[in-house]
């Protein structure tokens, strides 16, 4: 039993961080138990930003977060340690209104008052920092936050205020825990002062930096991710805002994104084909990248330099610690021309930012800890929410909306599967043109399912009612459909059945069932070489009883069916035509 498990046995909310160190426990142990867990700019920062009545009432708080100062007294009331646990685990933990701006805290002697506390209108706040021994050579430090409430109105009052503070929770507590580990294994060795591939093609560089984290993997695992890096590839895995035009990095490996050799340039910029060129591969030990650049020109890494330049080298170094843990050190290294070398003072600390932010998105997507949905997902599903509002209270519009891509007359011709359903009480048939042959669109479109591939729709709305998919970013050829298949809509819905398959071109899954039948036709016509055109058509028959009509019929089925329909048409194109772009460059 954990110590968490003594203070709230069952939380109301629960949230765990971890970094893996290439450190000796019992010296992670001692950082953590009496070092300061604030140390790190970003922690510093914000703390700063919350203590500024204080200062401005001419007060200096300490922005030091050790776990030795946290001790809750009768005259001051607030975090203290209730668990002291050496050298494995120590929680702290605190009872107050965390939504007012000055907290009113209750104290609490020890771990079983802070468990007994049942007065309403209060939070129960406890977290747990633990040093582990997942294998040999690494100790993982795992921060665990818990929270509780003794009513309904203080819950609800403590997850309106967590929805808007928790993104700063988290990134201070993820930056604290890199902080620590940076401190716990810069204890240990200097990752500045070690020799790195790559090193030896710059040899008068006037500065470098050096980033490092361990990923509970092997380096065969980690190796296909840095290979599909590049703007228009897999992207950079860090602030994609910044460096990827906004577009998200990838979440998979893509096969079609492997291929990479010594020469190569990998994008930088979305558009562009100038980039970082490949200096040296070594698989799956190194990757070293560089440029030489004049300006907006690159040129070749070995050319002469201009007289105004930049000359960079940017390396990957695997380091397998043990069968299930990599170290994984980066280092950029630069020479400038004479009387350019200031810019370092500014290009440092921004690089600082996007390593750090790349390094833990590549450990969060080796080791499958990216979130399903992101804020991506959230706005989009937000505007899908409104479109489908807009149909609802548009019922004059159905008509029209049944045949979105394509015109009254064209929807009205037979096509495959009408047999299954022949009378239909009410259907659609939307369709989208897509720039890319019918042998791009077709694998996206054979894939598609709630256990499969999702929908390429509105991820965050599906997921907000229970679907639990995932939408594919690639092609996974074992997802092929086939005759006699299940079809999933929904996890807890009964499937369809994929009644016939027309390798290449369609598939039409159906279901009938007592008071009401389905069929839903999925077809990629070819319209040319280099274009085709993906096609829905969902016929439902049902009964006339009300429950019936009000479950299976068009009132709102209809504006659901077409605002998710037509995205998923959209989602297609845009995969397969961005899968095409890459199979002609």
């Amino acid at each position: 039993m954990s110590a968490l498990d003594q203070l709230i046995p069952a939380p109301r909310l629960l949230e765990i961080d971890h970094v893996d160190v290439a450190a000796d426990p019992q010296r992670a142990w001692e950082r953590v138990r009496h070092g300061d867990l604030a140390n790190s700019p970003v922690a510093r920062a914000l703390f700063a930003l919350r203590e500024i009545p204080e200062r401005l009432a001419g007060r200096r708080p300490d922005t030091r977060l050790r776990l030795d100062d946290l001790v809750s007294t009768p005259e001051r009331p607030g975090f203290g340690v209730l668990v002291d646990d050496p050298p494995e685990e120590v929680a702290v933990g605190a009872i107050g209104q965390v939504w007012k701006p000055e907290i009113p805290f209750v104290h609490v002697a020890d771990a079983a008052q802070f468990a007994a506390f049942s007065q309403p209108g209060y939070i129960r706040v406890a977290w747990a920092l633990r040093v582990l021994r997942p294998g040999h050579d690494v100790t993982r430090i795992e921060l665990e936050l818990r929270v509780d409430a003794t009513d309904e109105a203080a819950w609800r009052r403590f997850r309106a205020y967590f929805r808007l503070i928790g993104p700063a929770s988290r990134f201070i507590r993820r930056s604290g825990l890199a902080a620590v580990a940076h401190d716990v294994e810069g204890s240990q060795r200097d990752d500045d002062l070690c020799p790195m591939p790559g090193d030896a093609l710059l040899p008068d560089a006037t500065g470098q930096l050096t980033d490092a984290i361990t990923i509970h993997a092997s380096p065969d695992t980690v190796w296909p991710w840095l290979v599909q890096m590049g703007s228009g590839r897999g992207g950079f895995y860090s602030i994609d805002l910044l460096d990827n035009a906004n577009r998200r990095s990838v979440r998979e490996v893509h096969p079609g994104l492997q291929a990479l050799a010594v020469g190569d340039v990998v994008p930088a910029r979305p558009g562009h084909a100038d980039g970082f060129e490949v200096l040296m591969l070594d698989e799956p030990r190194a990757l070293v990248l560089g440029g030489l650049y004049d300006g907006e020109r690159q040129l070749p890494f070995a050319s002469p330099r201009p007289a105004a330049y930049s000359h960079v080298t940017w390396a990957f170094a695997l380091e397998p610690i043990d069968g299930a843990h990599t170290r994984v050190r980066v280092r950029v290294r630069a020479a400038l021309a004479k009387g350019t070398e200031g810019r370092l003072a500014w290009i440092g600390p921004v690089h600082r930012l996007m390593e750090a932010a790349q390094l833990r998105n590549l450990a969060a997507r080796v080791e499958g800890r990216v979130r399903r949905d992101d804020w991506r997902d959230l706005v989009e599903g937000a505007g899908g929410a409104a479109r489908v509002l807009a149909a609802l209270f548009a019922p004059h519009r159905r008509a029209a909306r049944s045949h979105w891509g394509l015109t009254a007359a064209e929807a009205s011709r037979p096509f495959p599967g009408d047999d299954l359903v022949p009378d239909p009480t009410w259907g659609w048939t939307h369709a989208v043109r897509i720039d890319a042959p019918a042998s791009a669109a077709w694998p996206w479109v054979a894939q598609i399912g709630a256990d499969r591939a999702g929908f390429y729709s509105y991820q965050w709305l599906e997921n907000l009612f229970g679907s639990e998919l995932t939408n594919a970013e690639r092609v996974h050829p074992e997802w092929e459909v086939r005759a006699g298949d299940d079809f999933m809509l929904h996890a807890k819905l009964p499937p369809l059945r994929i009644a016939s398959v027309e390798p290449g071109r369609s598939f039409v899954a159906f279901a009938d069932e007592p008071g009401v039948a389905v069929s839903w036709l999925f077809l990629v016509e070819p319209l040319d070489d280099g274009h085709c055109r993906f096609v829905s058509r969902y016929r439902c028959r049902c009964g006339k009883d009300l429950k019936t009509r009000l479950e299976f019929g068009p009132w709102l089925a209809e504006p659901l069916g077409f605002a998710m329909d037509r995205r998923m048409l959209l989602g297609v194109r845009e995969r397969a035509e961005a899968s095409a772009l890459r199979t002609a460059s």
